[in-house]
């Protein structure tokens, strides 16, 4: 299993054994069964209305949930009846969430109510069965990418595209380390081919290095909540450090799965922004990926396939097919025409990877 999530995993895991643990010594102990009412339980505050307090959850990781409210941090667990749900998400929680909290002191709480989402990032986990929430009540998602180390994937980009809407979610593509193409000709062309390709999406270049593309990518987070995803390596912490003139930890490039980013976590950004860091991924999986999906991402071939013979051509096989005539004549990109393909055929076959 891919570890940049394992600290979500580690953390559910061990509530679960305290939760069993606690149930086990709680029913060992429970003499109400004896009497006509309970009233040990009678006695145990319960948590009023008035009491609660809205946070949003700012981290999450194996010393609690971070949640903050009115400039401080509370330190939160999950009331008992939340850790109950049973449905297939993988993770109960994620960062950007609202939540109803009770405070019990000046620095922890207990969440006991998870506020409706206004737009939701989320992929299909490693085994193919459940949720992963990646982060929640989002405007716009940066789906970060770079040339040459490590290289552009433009299929990996579709599927932050695809995953981004269906979310409720603005994509923006950032393309980092363009500075590296001056020594890099044949990954010149292929990004000159991307973008020539991708011309229906917002494609940003940037650099770290140069400056390039910065001041752009700041215009467009204020008064927002943005989410920096995309590959290991591709440099989002490094991005953030220099639009937001932070210091976060950054490293070497990283490969095969070494990620320097281990945890989401929410960064203010003055009295109205916010900007969400996330760990690098090897792979992004589209959770519940039909072809109407598929379809609606490449609008170039939705628009063909309105003069393909068949009206419910795939444009795979089928005769008579504008789509692949387009293609064969040059004005289709392959670029788009093998990503459409590919995806396609993940639907068939139920599986959803890069």
């Amino acid at each position: 299993m891919s570890k940049e999530y394992d600290y979500e995993e580690d953390f559910w895991k061990n509530e679960r054994k305290e939760l069993r643990k606690d149930r086990r010594i709680a029913q060992k102990t429970d003499r109400s069964k004896y009497k006509k009412t309970n009233q040990a339980a009678s006695k145990v505050p319960r948590p009023v209305a008035g009491d609660t307090k809205q946070g949003r959850v700012i981290s999450i990781s194996g010393e609690g949930i971070l949640v903050h409210f009115s400039g401080k941090n509370y330190s939160c667990s999950l009331k008992g009846a939340l850790k109950k749900d049973r449905s297939r998400k993988k993770n109960l929680l994620v960062v950007g969430d609202f939540v109803d909290f009770l405070p019990l002191n000046e620095t922890e709480g207990q969440i006991v109510q998870v506020q409706e989402r206004s737009s939701l990032l989320e992929r299909i986990d490693i085994s193919g069965r459940k949720r992963q929430l990646l982060a929640a009540n989002i405007d716009t998602v940066f789906i970060t990418g770079s040339v040459v180390l490590p290289p552009l994937k433009p299929f990996l980009i579709d599927r932050y595209v695809i995953a981004a809407k269906k979310g409720n979610m603005e994509p923006v593509v950032l393309i980092n380390k363009i500075d590296l193409l001056s020594s890099s000709p044949e990954e010149a062309a292929v990004f000159e081919e991307f973008l020539s390709a991708y011309k229906n999406l917002t494609i940003i270049p940037v650099s770290c290095k140069t400056g390039k593309g910065i001041d752009t990518v700041q215009s467009l987070m204020k008064k927002k909540t943005s989410v920096f995803s995309g590959q290991s390596g591709v440099g989002k912490s490094s991005l953030i450090n220099k639009i937001l003139g932070l210091n976060l930890p950054i490293g070497e490039i990283v490969y095969k799965g070494k990620h320097t980013t281990t945890k989401a976590h929410l960064i203010p950004i003055g009295a109205t922004g916010f900007c969400i860091d996330t760990p690098g991924i090897r792979s992004f999986g589209l959770w519940d990926l039909s072809k109407q999906d598929v379809l609606a991402r490449f609008s170039e071939i939705r628009e063909l396939g309105l003069s393909c013979k068949f009206q419910n051509c795939l444009h795979v096989q089928e005769p008579g097919c504008a789509v692949k005539q387009a293609l064969e004549e040059k004005t289709l990109s392959p670029l788009i025409y093998e990503s459409y393909t590919k995806l396609l055929e993940e639907c068939d076959q139920g599986r959803y990877y890069t």
